[in-house]
């Protein structure tokens, strides 16, 4: 599984759950259309009817465990901010900010293969710059 359809997943769940009923009721008036043009003594529309119905219920079922596990992160979330409170969040935020290397650093240690190797001894945050093109 990918990281993308990894984050999008709780978003996939939800939208299945809203959109999947209205697949079903489609897909099965759909099918009923075909089995009464075509009855020769047997409506086998139902089966339809029960696979549509049970890949409902597993929509429902998945969108309602995102949102479980959703309002879990947010609890825990809240019970810890209530814990630490705001200067818990402004540690981690600085060491959000101190572990973010400055972005024009970043991009000199990339063109440049010379200040990549003296990279180790520059601490300072100033852009790194190429000697020699």
């Amino acid at each position: 599984m990918s990281l993308f359809s990894f984050v999008t997943r709780p978003v996939k769940n939800i939208t299945d759950a809203i959109v999947m009923p209205f697949k079903a009721v489609f897909v099965v008036g759909l099918c009923w259309v075909i089995n009464a043009m075509t009855y020769s003594g047997t409506w086998w529309v139902k089966w339809v009817a029960l696979g549509m119905g049970i890949a409902t219920v597993v929509a429902i079922g998945r969108a309602a465990k995102t949102l479980i596990v959703l309002a879990l992160v947010a609890w825990v979330g809240m019970k810890v901010y209530q814990r630490y409170g705001q200067a818990a969040r402004e540690r981690f935020d600085d060491w959000v900010a101190k572990t973010q290397p400055d972005a024009a650093g970043v991009l000199g240690v990339l063109r440049s293969p010379q200040a990549a190797a003296n990279a180790g001894a520059a601490e300072d945050a100033t852009p790194l710059r190429r000697s020699a093109l």
